[in-house]
């Protein structure tokens, strides 16, 4: 009897083990064993944890002492197409190659530190070039920080697939304090949408009505009650001009105009979303530059784009772009400049400070330029294409250098193997329609034509269709 006990024992252990590797994950018949995983007796228990020994679903990159994945290139040869990486709080030396559908994402890590990543300058800070023109990647929570002191290519690089990047930093070394003071932590805790907490200049607390940002605000406060409930709580931050001398001192160096990053993010083919992110002394924060007649597709909402050679830049063949609830401030360019074949929607943005609003070239054959906030630009608040065909309407425009509207003379060499030329002379007539729902006031170049008009109607500001003395035929900015 007890040898048969024994043998039902044996034969019922044998049956469990071999249960257990059926149901176990098996490459070519032999089983997966998960980092950490026990290994088999006689086995190497040492290897069991090495990176590449499997991949995962959601792999972890901690600096903490006895982590076994330190980097997010080791992660990203772990985990799974369609996995997560979270990257625990630290500084990450290292440059970003992605080739698969992923989410990268940052956790706060001891202390709240946030995950920063220091990529070499010569090599892209992120380049995600997937296998699949449907493969979806996803960069949320991080710093970038890059090497402003010399010139480099882009810092985020897209080169195909569904990508969404949200609640990010893309900022020179070492300047993340003043800028996480103004704009809070990541996370999207403090949206851009919700407060406006780019720091002004000091005031003049006894003549706050002459006063460059009080009237500011006050046209913000104006501006936000027609546009409804999204920019219900547009405020500005009262006091000190840390995030502004910032910029400023940076500028004066040459960062974002001559040195730092080619691009803050540059799109050349895709399917682009980006969110909530912070974007600071690049020479062209945003690029989109069609590659090879790709088409891209891109949304852009609740951003902060200040202190960068050029704001929000398109250029190439063909792109599809929509622009909401972006600030976008005191960029050394234009604050929006589109140069593409396609549909163009540049709707309620704070555009200020810039040196002109928004530029649309002659390949804009339409566009929707609704409910922005377009005051303070050094020149026009917007300078457009003869032959641009088009919609302005609920925005205001106020105390720019140059006028409401600019026409140039717009020329196209080239369009489908025909040679055509657009003239604009004295008189034409453009086909933009300018709504009666426009505010516009105290704009320089306006002002050459209203001499005589009486100084309390100015003071009221005008919905006409400004025509200024500009020359027509001004050079497209190139930036």
């Amino acid at each position: 009897m007890k040898r048969v006990l024994t043998f039902l024992a044996a034969a019922s252990g044998l049956t469990l083990s071999v249960a257990a590797a059926a149901d176990a994950p098996t490459l070519g018949g032999f089983p997966i064993r998960e980092p950490g995983a026990s290994s088999p007796a006689g086995g190497d228990g040492a290897n069991a944890g090495a990176p590449g020994a499997s991949s995962r679903n959601e792999v972890v990159v901690s600096q903490d002492a006895g982590s076994r994945v330190t980097t997010i290139a080791q992660a990203m040869r772990l985990v799974r197409p369609g996995g997560t990486i979270l990257v625990k709080g630290g500084t990450y030396n290292e440059n970003i190659v992605v080739t698969k559908p992923v989410e990268i994402r940052g956790v706060a890590g001891d202390y709240g530190r946030n995950a920063v990543i220091r990529p070499n300058p010569a090599a892209p800070c992120v380049s995600i070039a997937p296998d699949s023109a449907l493969a979806t990647v996803s960069l949320s929570q991080l710093i970038f920080e890059f090497d402003d002191r010399s010139p480099s290519g882009a810092c985020v690089d897209i080169k195909g697939g569904t990508v969404s990047v949200s609640d990010s930093f893309i900022i020179p070394a070492n300047s993340d304090i003043p800028l996480r003071a103004a704009y809070g932590p990541l996370g999207g805790s403090l949206r851009p949408e919700l407060y406006d907490h780019l720091a002004r200049p000091p005031r003049d607390r006894g003549d706050r009505l002459s006063d460059d940002a009080s009237r500011l605000e006050g046209y913000i406060q104006r501006h936000a009650q027609p546009v409804g409930a999204e920019h219900g709580d547009w405020t500005l931050a009262s006091g000190a001009g840390s995030v502004e001398q910032l910029a400023h001192a940076r500028g004066a160096k040459g960062v974002g105009v001559m040195t730092g990053p080619a691009s803050g993010i540059r799109v050349v083919a895709g399917d682009v979303r980006l969110d909530g992110n912070v974007i600071v002394g690049a020479r062209t924060a945003v690029n989109f530059d069609s590659d090879r007649n790709a088409v891209i597709k891109g949304s852009l909402t609740n951003n902060v784009v200040i202190g960068n050679g050029a704001g929000i830049a398109a250029s190439g063949i063909a792109a599809d772009l929509i622009l909401t609830r972006n600030t976008i401030r005191y960029n050394a360019g234009p604050g929006v400049s589109a140069d593409v074949y396609d549909g163009v929607k540049i709707i309620a943005n704070e555009i200020t400070g810039n040196e002109m609003g928004i530029f649309l070239s002659e390949k804009v054959r339409s566009a929707s330029v609704n409910s922005n906030l377009v005051a303070q630009n050094f020149v026009d608040a917007m300078r457009v294409s003869s032959g641009f065909f088009g919609a302005v309407g609920g925005n205001t425009f106020a105390e720019n250098g140059g006028c409401t509207v600019q026409f140039f003379s717009a020329e196209q060499k080239i369009i489908n193997g025909a040679d055509i030329k657009v003239t604009a002379f004295r008189d034409f007539e453009p086909a933009i329609r300018y709504e009666n729902t426009n505010y516009s006031v105290g704009n320089e170049g306006d002002a050459k034509q209203k001499k005589r008009k009486k100084k309390k109607s100015a003071d009221q500001g005008s919905v006409e269709l400004a025509a200024c003395n500009a020359p027509l035929n001004a050079a497209q900015p190139k930036y």
